[in-house]
């Protein structure tokens, strides 16, 4: 009986020493593919467009977001491999805290996706719109652009991460509207100008 026991307990070890270490190889090989596509996908320079890396280097420290996220996917597949090893183990306790870490981490990835998409409307906002004799409030509007998604981003990501969501939520239903206000305005006060100009071309069309 007792020799069942030592060897189950030892047997149990074993495939969790296992499963940890493959765990272990495999979150880092896939932490790294992560970091890899966002590379490709230039979210290192898009943040760095945005000025992002002036901020950081003040403190002689570095901004790799890519990096960041690649760890965020690692740390997420090392706990799942953590909560399988304590299953095996019999560590009830132990796979249970796991589990919920496990359970709440797509609110995180959610938030990271929001961020991501952030980062390339922010930057994309600068590059259709720029300062010109032409358009003069151009600059302004890329401001106000980048600042209304950051702000919506903000809220999303808050309310994603489950924090005061029922204030989050307020809050972003008020910005919406506030936006579409001033949107509205926007497109109107521009719209009346233009049909001055218009007016203003057909009676000297007229004289």
């Amino acid at each position: 009986m007792e020799l069942t026991v030592i060897t189950s307990i030892v047997s149990n070890l074993f495939w969790a020493t296992i499963v940890l270490i493959v765990g272990i190889i495999f979150s880092r090989k896939m932490g790294e593919v992560s970091q890899n596509f966002l590379e490709n996908l230039r979210l290192n320079q898009a943040t760095k467009n945005l000025g992002w890396h002036h901020f950081f280097e003040r403190y002689n420290a570095r901004l790799n977001a890519s990096r960041v996220f690649g760890v965020i996917v690692q740390v997420y597949l090392l706990l799942v491999a953590c909560m399988i090893s304590s299953e095996i183990l019999n560590l009830s306790v132990l796979g249970e805290f796991f589990l919920n870490i496990v359970e709440y981490y797509p609110n995180i990835f959610i938030s990271s996706i929001v961020f991501i998409l952030a980062v390339f409307i922010a930057e994309f906002s600068k590059k259709i719109v720029f300062p010109s004799e032409d358009l003069k409030y151009s600059g302004d509007l890329s401001e106000i652009l980048s600042s209304a998604t950051w702000i919506l981003a903000t809220l999303a990501i808050l309310y994603q991460l489950q924090i005061v969501p029922d204030l989050i939520m307020t809050l972003f239903i008020g910005v919406v509207a506030a936006l579409a206000l001033a949107f509205g305005l926007a497109v109107g006060l521009g719209a009346q100008d233009l049909v001055k100009n218009y007016l203003k071309k057909i009676g000297k069309k007229k004289k």
